[in-house]
Order: structure tokens, then sequence, then C-alpha cells
């Protein structure tokens, strides 16, 4: 495979260079040695924490794999989703393995070509509904709406939120949410789909209590992101075209099949 990036490795520069346009210094267990830092929550099926300590899901696997053919070193933590979101735009970290794009983000990061596609529905608790379904923001007015602090969420939607003083409660996670809808805290939750369904499947007694509403509320891409204070932002061209190549050869549809991806 030919190697993409004409400047040998030994150039990488180090976090101190690297976040020397603003960033803050990262602590002592975050010190890379010239070894580039992809982080990011657990999410399955994107991300997910293995019975060994080690970090998979296909996300994981698509960085690995991206990495590998552009023969730069790599490492991967799992972390809370608010100190991602900090690293990266901090330069702490060098990027975010799979994220949305927002006009937010986009001051602190830079982002890849899309290398997924994403959904988002609505979930309820059968318990509570005989069924759900809605057409216009309006029909959302009689419900709590379960939503995930630090997540993007359709511009529609959140100025609906504003428009027609919808209810809606933040959690920390989508593992949050669903417990608060099982307990009768929250109507519904707004949910990837691929992590609805990985979660779900992880809890039996869940999958069956919760339905999901046929109409999704948006449909949009996943990225790669990089820190504009990590050297890689400035590669994004070199990034994209090993992006183009693996999605023309499938090996990006190979990596991110959900028959791929492994659950908790």
């Amino acid at each position: 495979m030919a190697v993409l990036f004409a400047l040998a490795l030994p150039t990488v520069p180090s976090p101190s260079t690297a976040l020397a346009n603003g960033g803050t210094a990262p602590p002592a267990d975050e010190v890379r040695n010239n070894t580039f830092l992809m982080v990011n929550t657990v999410y399955p099926p994107y991300t997910t924490m293995q019975d060994d300590g080690s970090v998979g899901g296909t996300a994981t696997a698509l960085v690995n794999e991206l990495f590998r053919r552009l023969s730069l070193p790599v490492r991967q933590r799992l972390l809370p989703w608010n100190r991602v979101l900090r690293m990266t735009e901090d330069g702490a970290a060098d990027g975010v393995s799979m994220l949305a794009r927002s006009s937010e983000r986009e001051a602190a990061m830079a982002f890849s070509v899309p290398v997924a596609e994403a959904h988002q529905s609505f979930y309820y608790a059968r318990s509570a509904h005989d069924g759900f379904a809605w057409q216009r923001y309006e029909d959302l007015r009689p419900y709590r709406i379960g939503l995930v602090q630090g997540y993007t969420y359709c511009p529609e939607f959140l100025t609906a939120v504003e428009r027609l003083k919808l209810v809606v409660e933040y959690a920390p996670s989508d593992e949050s949410n669903f417990a608060k809808l099982r307990n009768g805290r929250v109507d519904l939750c707004l949910s990837n789909d691929l992590v609805a369904e990985a979660y779900l499947n992880s809890q039996p007694n869940l999958w069956s209590a919760v339905g999901k509403a046929e109409r999704p509320v948006r449909s949009y891409p996943l990225h790669m992101a990089f820190s504009r204070n990590s050297p890689l932002a400035g590669r994004l061209p070199e990034i994209d075209a090993e992006i183009g190549r693996m999605r023309a050869d499938g090996t990006l549809q190979r990596i991110l099949a959900p028959r791929a991806a492994q659950t908790r």
C-alpha cells in the first residue's frame, strides 16, 4: 500500500509543538510520545469497551485501518463525552473517531469527508403508549423528551423546542435516557438508531418494552474530526483521499457493516 504522507514520521510534532496554537498541555497520562491520540466515549456499536480493557467497535476499527494505511501510529481511548469534546477542542487529543458535524464544532475541529450515515428517531415505552407516531413537531407537545448533553440534534427540532416550549430533559448518556424512559421519567428518547439498537440488544428485558417511531427525526453524515491544534488537521486532503480509496475498495463498507459491530 502506497504511503500517502511524504513527510517522514519523525517529523510529527510533539504534543507541546502541536499545541503551540493555543491548546492546553495534556495531563501526564495523555502525553503521546509522537503517537496520535483519537478519543471517543463508549458508544456501541461505534465504540465499545471490551472485557480485556481494549477499545473495540466499528469507528475504532475504521481509525485503526486508516492510520495503518497512512503509516501513522495511533492510540485510542474512551472517556466521558464532555472530556472528549474538551480535549479535542484544546488539542490535548488529536481527534474524535466518529462525530456529527455542526457549526459550533467546526470552530475547533476539522472534519473529514463523511464515513457513515446515521439516523435519529424517537423511542417510547410500550407500557405507557399504545404506539407512537408523529408528523409535525406540534405533535410532541404532550411529551417529555429525553436528550443527551453534548450531542447534536436537528436544528429544526431545536428551533421547535424553543418555539413550542417543548419539554426536554438532558441526561449524561443514552443509557441514562433509556433508564428514565423505563421508569416513566420521560415519555420519549431521541437516539441514534444504531446506538439504540445496540443498547436494547444488550438489555433483553428492554427490547420488547421499547418501541420506535416509524418516522425518523433526521438522517445525517458522520465524520472523523480532528483538533485544529493537531497536525492532522493540515493533512485532511491525504486523509480524505485514503477514505475515498477505502470506500472504493469496499473496506469502509465492510468495517461499518452492522454485523461487524460488537456491543458490550
